[in-house]
């Protein structure tokens, strides 16, 4: 017999090379022969509580709480069985995305097929589905058992504290009256929440979900269709309530700009400090970054070992005050650097933290806005004595 597949395909291959249940056995097939099997007549699963069910995955529904049927937080038993629309023909579209509760940004995937076992002392955590297909719809034949009468409510206090909305896009985030308040629409731009800009205290996010701590509705969680959507949505809410007088509808709600760093024209932003200049048109700028590319990514400068009266060793910290000025980016401001936004290389592409010998060194930025835009640039840099 072969589970979910129609004719004579099986859960795992086509219908010449393929694994389907034979009796309580999982056996692989090719042509007319057996080639493997792995005997399961032996496996007991003892149960008093059995419940099975029929769920339709409705096409882009995402995180639907299975809830173990309603049996609660102790099944021991669960095996799901999918069965896809007959015109989803490509074999790589047809699964199932599943995350447990206790980590919803991890995700997991399944096929035609999922079962998972416990006992008495770790059950089985609750699961919510997401069906990842845009077109079709996919059933679910679910059974659920429980070895005991132990017996409660599925309370989810990780994830569903204060209010949640499910299947977002960032583009669901709009202005509702401007300068006070923000709306959050579903796929069809119908409202699900109103929130004051005064009232949210702060917005943090985890993979595809975002958490917005609000003076009245408490924590709402915001879950994203992808973490693309999710480091955009946290940009646009970060601007918004840095200038709460945008309206959402006149920007562009993408943010694909990296951020800009500036370089003083001289090293140490003195008239006598060696020259920092593009190093393909040997123009003087004094910034690096993707809005000012007519002067290309790659700058060049000359640093002295003892040229300003330091030590013979010129680290991190040393080449941020002699280099940059300052670096910013469209929507965030003004974005701190740190020693770790820096790269450093030697002459043989070895990272290193501080230069102590003559030769010549590159350094790369390692510096992104919430959007997650990464800066491009190199200053190359020929250390003297």
């Amino acid at each position: 017999m072969c589970i979910g597949c129609p004719g004579n395909t099986s859960i795992f291959g086509n219908t010449s090379q393929y694994i389907k249940l034979q009796g309580s056995d999982f056996v692989a097939i090719e042509g007319v022969n057996t080639i493997e099997r792995l005997i399961g007549g032996d496996l007991r699963f003892p149960y008093k509580q059995i419940l099975k069910s029929r769920i339709l995955l409705k096409s882009g529904q995402a995180n639907y709480l299975l809830n173990h049927l309603g049996l609660g937080d102790n099944a021991t038993f669960l095996a799901i069985k999918a069965t896809y629309n007959k015109s989803s023909v490509n074999e790589e579209d047809n699964y199932i995305n599943y995350s447990y509760y206790t980590d919803l940004s991890k995700i997991n995937t399944f096929s035609q097929l999922l079962v998972l076992t416990g006992n008495s002392s770790h059950r089985i955590e609750q699961l919510y589905l997401t069906n990842p297909s845009l077109k079709y719809t996919v059933t679910l034949d679910v059974m659920v058992a429980i070895m005991d009468d132990t017996y409660s409510f599925f309370n989810d206090t990780l994830n569903q504290t204060g209010t949640s909305f499910t299947g977002l896009s960032y583009t669901d985030i709009a202005s509702y009256i401007i300068g006070q308040s923000i709306v959050i629409n579903d796929i069809n731009n119908n409202p699900l929440i109103y929130l004051n800009l005064s009232n949210i205290n702060s917005i943090s996010r985890n993979s595809t979900i975002i958490t917005i701590d609000d003076d009245i509705f408490g924590n709402i969680l915001l879950v994203f269709n992808t973490e693309f959507d999710s480091v955009q949505a946290q940009s646009l809410l970060t601007y918004v309530l840095s200038n709460n007088n945008i309206d959402i509808a006149n920007i562009d709600i993408l943010d694909n700009i990296d951020p800009v760093i500036y370089l003083y024209s001289n090293i140490g932003n003195t008239a006598s400090g060696y020259t920092i200049s593009s190093y393909l048109t040997s123009s003087i700028p004094t910034y690096i970054g993707y809005t000012y590319s007519e002067f290309g990514y790659t700058f060049s400068t000359t640093l002295s070992l003892l040229g300003d009266g330091n030590s013979n060793i010129i680290d991190k910290g040393r080449i941020l005050n002699l280099i940059i000025a300052s670096a910013s980016d469209n929507r965030d401001g003004v974005i701190s650097i740190t020693n770790s936004n820096i790269n450093l290389f030697n002459n043989a592409l070895i990272e290193v933290n501080s230069i102590s010998t003559i030769g010549t060194y590159s350094i790369k930025f390692n510096l992104s806005d919430i959007a997650q835009n990464y800066l491009d640039g190199i200053i190359y840099l020929d250390i003297i004595l």
